[in-house]
């Protein structure tokens, strides 16, 4: 049997893909909306036709579903596990969304390639920069991410920063804020080294824990806070 190459440009055009994407939001409401009563607030309004980033923090498998059910863009693709691909179901799910396959396992150059010409061809890429669902309230330990927050500062790719408040429980109202899409950019002069790249990743995930009103807990916050106001400039986007 031919091995599935999910390593092609993702689906989300088709007219199966378009009543897919209805039929998953038409579940979602009805079997998942009331259980949790999420709520979104904040600009939900795309920063421009060019592509751009959404970044968000991670503590739940609702998460993407939920970001995706209240912004509702078809440029809208997130990064998946490759792994997810495995289940046919959730498979075709996921491209019908656009999801983006990557393998964690390797440096995976052809995902990165796909990622970067998404973002040419005016995809909004959906990111989770820590990677894995993070239980809330412990110490962040682990790296997140950051080739595409640094690739969205060096070529000036707009960002869309979305915190998240995981009160997923019964009628837990978990709230999704949606923050206006800004521009990270390096000051005159600077440069980030690869434990400065870090250190910024660090400080963009602070903030986007913030937005939803939840600490990051980590206990170089002061350390990164200074090292992003000293080397990045913060561009908003709105009018």
């Amino acid at each position: 049997m031919a091995k599935r190459d999910y390593q092609k440009k993702p689906f989300g055009g088709e007219p199966f893909s378009k009543f897919l994407r209805g039929v998953i939001r038409l579940l979602v409401a009805v079997f998942i909306w009331p259980f949790y009563l999420p709520r979104a607030e904040g600009s939900r309004e795309e920063p421009s036709d060019g592509g751009c980033i959404l970044v968000a923090n991670h503590h739940n498998f609702f998460d993407p579903i939920f970001i995706t059910f209240y912004f509702r863009s078809t440029r809208l693709c997130f990064i998946a596990k490759k792994e997810l691909y495995n289940a046919k179901l959730i498979g075709r799910i996921l491209k019908a969304f656009g999801a983006i396959p990557l393998d964690r396992s390797s440096s995976d150059m052809q995902a990165s390639k796909l990622i970067i010409s998404e973002i040419a061809n005016k995809k909004i890429i959906g990111l989770f920069p820590q990677g894995t669902r993070v239980p809330i309230g412990e110490e962040i330990s682990s790296d997140p991410h950051f080739g595409l927050i640094h690739y969205a500062i060096r070529r000036d790719i707009p960002i869309i920063p979305v915190g998240i408040d995981p009160t997923y429980r019964f009628f837990g109202r978990p709230r999704f804020v949606f923050a206006d899409s800004i521009l990270l950019r390096l000051k005159d002069g600077e440069k980030l080294n690869p434990d400065e790249q870090t250190m910024v990743a660090h400080d963009v995930m602070r903030r986007v824990y913030a937005l939803a009103g939840r600490e990051y807990p980590r206990k170089d916050n002061v350390e990164n806070e200074k090292l992003f106001l000293r080397k990045i400039d913060v561009m908003p986007l709105c009018e």
